[in-house]
């Protein structure tokens, strides 16, 4: 069963279960300062974003955005503003095998993508390095669970989405100024741009700024 309550998502998927529960910057970087980085598959994002593509199934980042911003609040400040424009940082308990263990989530955009970042909370008997990029720890939250679960999570925040789509009218825009991206809400549509010149960027973001204040 999977269900919402209090900012905290409960999802059930291939015999796990997962506790997703929003923090504060503050709350997680707390807990980011004794964890260790999970290292990221590219690969599988690569094929996973291209089938999505492929089907006709991808949500843009402003309807990304948007739902994060529905489900459970405005997004945090711990991310590369030139780089990203959004942060939506959770606590990550994880239940496999009659075992609990204790990890971060941190979902956000970097240069027009979309990654969902998972740090391993450190026990003090552990002994890890944490100056370094670990693999996955196949007893408690494997390559193949990890990639499970962001699959699973995906369809989870496109459902909601489009379960609630038409109930948005709240103009916004960010901007991702390190590739020339634009997206937001206007005139009812979720829109994403991507300019390829800085003379083309520069304009498109004063008629948004125009838009905004006039």
């Amino acid at each position: 069963m999977n269900e919402i309550k209090d900012k905290v998502i409960n999802i059930e998927c291939s015999g796990n279960h997962y506790r997703l529960c929003r923090m504060n910057d503050s709350q997680y970087y707390e807990l980011w300062k004794n964890s260790i980085p999970i290292a990221d598959d590219y690969g599988f994002y690569l094929d996973f974003y291209l089938y999505l593509s492929h089907e006709g199934k991808s949500l843009n980042l402003a309807q990304i955005y948007v739902t994060l911003k529905e489900l459970c609040g405005e997004s945090g400040q711990f991310f590369d503003d030139w780089k990203g424009s959004f942060s939506f940082p959770f606590f990550l308990e994880v239940s496999k095998a009659g075992h609990k263990f204790d990890y971060l989530l941190d979902i956000y955009d970097h240069r027009g993508s979309l990654y969902f970042g998972i740090c391993k909370q450190l026990q003090p008997y552990d002994s890890y390095d944490f100056r370094l990029i670990h693999q996955p720890f196949s007893e408690e939250f494997s390559r193949q669970d990890i990639n499970k679960f962001i699959s699973y999570l995906y369809g989870y925040i496109q459902g909601y989405f489009e379960a609630r789509q038409d109930n948005y009218k709240q103009f916004f825009f960010k901007r991702v100024d390190s590739n020339g991206i634009l997206f937001g809400y206007k005139d009812g549509n979720f829109f994403e741009e991507h300019y390829d010149s800085p003379e083309n960027y520069e304009p498109a973001v004063k008629l948004l700024e125009n838009y905004r204040f006039g």
